[in-house]
């Protein structure tokens, strides 16, 4: 996994997080800790993220797949949008 796709979507998410869901920014990221843990994200935050990850890569992410997506780290949501967006940069 690219280091560089890895920060470009730590700080697409913190950049959600803050801009479009007016919370607090994050201090420092554990990237080994689930992205709900690691961002402080309920059901609804969860929700509006997966949203925004959806209009930015360009892909539509099964209802299955919603609460897996919080249960991954950083690394491993930067692969699954990877895996989604076959052909897009």
């Amino acid at each position: 996994m690219k280091m560089e796709k890895i920060q470009e979507l730590k700080q697409f998410i913190v950049q959600v997080c803050t801009e479009k869901m007016n919370m607090d920014a994050p201090g420092e990221i554990d990237e080994t800790a689930a992205v709900e843990a690691a961002y402080n994200l309920d059901s609804i935050s969860m929700f509006e993220l997966i949203v925004n990850l959806e209009e930015k890569y360009g892909l539509k992410v099964p209802d299955a797949d919603i609460e897996k997506i919080g249960k991954m780290n950083v690394a491993e949501l930067c692969a699954y949008l990877t895996g989604q967006t076959v052909g897009h940069e």
